[in-house]
């Protein structure tokens, strides 16, 4: 039952990271300053998310990210991301989705990330939290770090350090805009 819920914390952080670094954005390759540049990715949108535990299994995440506070508090918890530009995939509050498969214990409940600015130029950074939870309010969290550039996101993550269930995981994200 430990192992479940790190390999969930783990993915949770995946997720988020994944998410802070280009979940729902987009991309364009046109110059034009209305539209944007292939340089810059707008973080709200649709994402596909792989999580990969070192030395363990991954998981695939889909998340649509909307606007959100950089401090949100959830059922499972009070959540805070540098910005000042975040988003969410929260299941719990309606805003956003997020679903998921893989080998992790519980299933994901939400991911916030943060951005110095939206839309995020080339290989801006990304803050993010990721949590997992049960129907009993057992969770797992994760933090990530990352960066964002022309629609993709990459970056590691770890067990929050007040998530006991998932102490000692970490790993890595990918994502990409769809």
């Amino acid at each position: 039952m430990e192992k479940q819920i790190i390999r969930v914390y783990c993915m949770g952080l995946l997720i988020a990271s994944m998410l802070l670094t280009g979940c729902s954005s987009s991309s364009t390759n046109s110059n034009s300053g209305a539209q944007g540049n292939a340089a810059t990715t707008n973080i709200q949108g649709s994402w596909t998310i792989t999580a990969s535990e070192v030395g363990g299994s991954s998981s695939v995440f889909n998340v649509t990210l909307v606007s959100s506070p950089c401090s949100v508090i959830t059922p499972i918890g009070t959540f805070t991301v540098q910005g000042p530009s975040c988003f969410i995939a929260d299941d719990n509050t309606g805003q956003g989705s997020i679903s998921g498969t893989g080998n992790f214990f519980y299933p994901p409940q939400g991911v916030l990330i943060g951005v110095s600015t939206n839309p995020a130029p080339s290989n801006a950074s990304i803050d993010l939290l990721f949590a997992e939870a049960d129907q009993f309010g057992d969770a797992a969290v994760f933090g990530g770090n990352g960066t964002v550039s022309g629609g993709k996101l990459t970056g590691t993550w770890s067990c929050n350090p007040d998530s006991p269930v998932c102490t000692g995981l970490s790993g890595t994200f990918s994502g990409t805009l769809e």
